[in-house]
């Protein structure tokens, strides 16, 4: 951290550990390690209540207070907790995110498209609002008033109040886009002027984030040439306020990190990194709720479209908090993305109330406007870049949705999309989406993944009832079973089969080194998300036995899988199987699932897979005193006291 940055930070993030702070030599044992000064109030001293973390007191010095190791030890596990607990202050108070209407979305399925029910459940409007019932952006706040259902959308507290975002600044000014002039100007030169220069770093910004951010976030995204390749990402985020700020704070954070892990000499680039970071997490809440203040449209084109935008940058701004490694408000961007998906389905003008078909998702994307070609090459299809996005977001969503059902014991909310979407069913038997070509693992085994979190949910409901039938509950677990074991066979028999470059790709003709890593991942990374279902769906029949032959059997052949990926970066893809893996790991095998962690650098742009070993070592501490009758997947998860997105 550059000197002179901390004053620019965020309370959560400054350092806690005053060394000229007043020492206090009778009070709590926490406020004597933090060098700070107590009250001395009993049970709980005022500054630990505040910072909501464990006040030790009493006569008997502790014997972390060594002086030496001990203590430093002890003091990193305090900071770490100062930490947890700011972020679990933000996430009581922070954006009050869809959660009336989320609750109304899962009992209103059969809305009809534009009612005001519908409409209202996510702040959509099919028409003009009255700007009085808008909520306040800028300016003087007493000017308009908040608007009626404040919690149906993206608000924050105060009408008139900046939004309080993982790093607030408690900044107040009016909404801007600094940097934002469209597709035209996005390489424009700058006139020297500060408004120029500042506009000119943002650009710059954003094109790192395309050249180098979002191919680490997402390594196996390689879409053809012919489909438009990746160029989406760029003209959204140009086109669109929202997005262009979500990849701003993506890109800030990303440099930042990675000048804080360089040698010294890059002070004024790390303080210029965290500032954009903090100014532009602020004013992405702030673009995010103007859009869905927006959206007035009662055209279905424009409806959609601009709905798809809005759903993109909240799962963007998602993929954020995950890479930073604030996972409070994971939960309330995914309830916002959720609703916003299933909206842009309703927008079609299908009746739910008929026959309950929903429209294809070539119907949504025929929605979006014409393709920028129409020549079709082996079954390719050139996308515009509204039609690519919501391709890629929608992937994305199905996958957080599906991961994150298997830590809430429920079945994953959008699994009435799963056949209409990644089904090969087709005439054509190809699926309209596929998990393969954005996140290296082959649909089969996160659909699995998804059926067994559905079986978990219906068979703990009807144990509860007494009318759990266990001989249906084998007879479908031996389904899911047989899937997996099925298609895992046809891969480790394919293992080693060369690989055919896509003609279309023709570019990477040429370059054919670079199409051994994706592909040869892409196999080893569906084959761990598999044996990790394997040991799912053995956990939700049979309960936790970590010493089962089909538990042992699995974990060993995925520990072995995990360690043939071809780049230690590639364990962001396999976070939750990683996790899974680990929980039911024998000692012997924990510090191999901590090398692999370790060889990761630099460590803080991996914030899942940080929190997927934090989850792994609580399991491991308690490893005698478990339940086996009662313990399972989702009560490891639990063991943080929140539930975290391990993706």
């Amino acid at each position: 951290m550059p000197r002179g940055a901390t004053a620019i930070l965020p309370r959560f993030l400054r350092v806690e550990f005053s060394v000229t702070a007043m020492k206090s030599y009778s009070g709590c044992w926490t406020c004597r390690l933090r060098r700070k000064k107590c009250d001395e109030t009993r049970p709980e001293c005022r500054n630990c209540s505040s910072l909501q973390i464990t006040c030790y007191y009493g006569q008997e010095k502790p014997a972390w207070m060594d002086g030496a190791a001990g203590q430093m030890a002890k003091a990193k596990e305090v900071k770490d907790e100062v930490k947890r607990a700011a972020a679990r202050r933000r996430g009581s108070q922070s954006v009050d995110v869809l959660e009336t209407n989320v609750a109304s979305a899962r009992t209103q399925e059969n809305v009809t498209p534009f009612s005001d029910a519908g409409v209202d459940m996510l702040r959509l409007p099919n028409r003009p609002r009255d700007p009085a019932s808008r909520i306040h952006v800028g300016g003087d706040p007493s000017s308009s008033s908040s608007p009626t259902h404040p919690s149906l959308a993206y608000t924050w507290p105060d009408g008139g109040a900046a939004p309080i975002s993982p790093f607030n600044t408690h900044h107040n000014s009016a909404v801007t886009t600094p940097g934002y002039n469209g597709l035209g100007t996005l390489f424009a030169g700058t006139s020297g002027d500060p408004a120029s220069a500042d506009e000119e770093i943002d650009r710059r910004f954003v094109v790192f984030y395309f050249d180098h951010f979002f191919p680490f976030l997402f390594p196996f995204y390689r879409p053809p040439l012919l489909e438009g390749g990746r160029a989406w990402v760029m003209e959204l985020a140009v086109r669109n306020k929202a997005m262009w700020h979500t990849t701003l704070c993506l890109s800030s954070y990303f440099i930042s990190v990675a000048l804080d892990n360089t040698a010294s000499g890059h002070e004024f680039c790390k303080t210029l990194a965290w500032e954009r970071l903090l100014r532009q997490t602020d004013v992405t809440f702030r673009m995010l709720q103007r859009d869905l203040e927006g959206v007035t449209s009662s055209d279905a084109q424009s409806l959609i479209i601009e709905t798809s935008r809005i759903m993109g940058g909240v799962i963007q701004l998602l993929k954020f908090e995950v890479s930073a490694g604030n996972f409070e408000n994971c939960q309330t961007h995914l309830d916002a993305a959720i609703v916003l998906f299933t909206q842009i389905f309703r927008a079609t003008g299908y009746d739910a109330n008929k026959n309950g078909e929903l429209p294809t998702f070539n119907d949504i994307l025929s929605r979006m406007g014409d393709p920028p070609w129409t020549m079709q090459v082996q079954q390719s299809r050139a996308w515009n870049s509204d039609q690519a996005a919501f391709r890629f977001f929608a992937v994305l969503l199905l996958l957080d949705d599906i991961v994150t059902s298997t830590c809430l014991e429920e079945p994953p909310r959008l699994q009435k999309y799963h056949a209409l979407l990644l089904s090969t069913d087709s005439p054509d038997g190809k699926a309209s989406l596929s998990f393969e070509e954005f996140v290296g693992c082959e649909s089969w085994a996160i659909l699995q993944i998804g059926q067994i979190a559905a079986l978990d949910a219906w068979k703990k409901s009807l144990r509860k009832t007494g009318q759990l039938d266990t001989m249906e509950l084998v007879a479908r677990a031996m389904e899911i079973k047989r899937t997996l074991v099925e298609n895992l066979a046809y891969l480790d028999a394919a293992a080693h089969a060369p690989r055919t470059p896509n003609p279309v790709d023709m570019f990477m003709l040429y370059n054919s080194h670079a199409l051994s890593t994706p592909g040869d991942g892409s196999t080893v990374v569906t084959r761990i998300w598999a044996h990790a279902a394997l040991i799912y769906l053995s956990v939700v029949v049979s309960g936790w036995q970590p010493g089962s032959s089909t538990i042992r059997e699995n974990v060993a052949r995925a520990i072995e899988l995990l360690f043939q990926l071809p780049a230690p970066a590639l364990l962001r893809t396999v976070v939750w199987p990683f996790c899974i893996v680990g929980c039911l790991a024998n000692p012997d095998e924990q510090c191999l699932l901590r090398s692999m962690v370790q060889a990761l650098v630099p460590l803080r742009l991996f914030g899942a897979t940080q929190k997927a070993l934090e989850i792994m070592e609580n399991v491991w501490k308690r490893r005698d005193a478990i339940d086996v009758n009662t313990w399972d997947f989702a009560a490891c998860v639990h063991t943080l006291g929140y539930v975290p997105l391990l993706v």
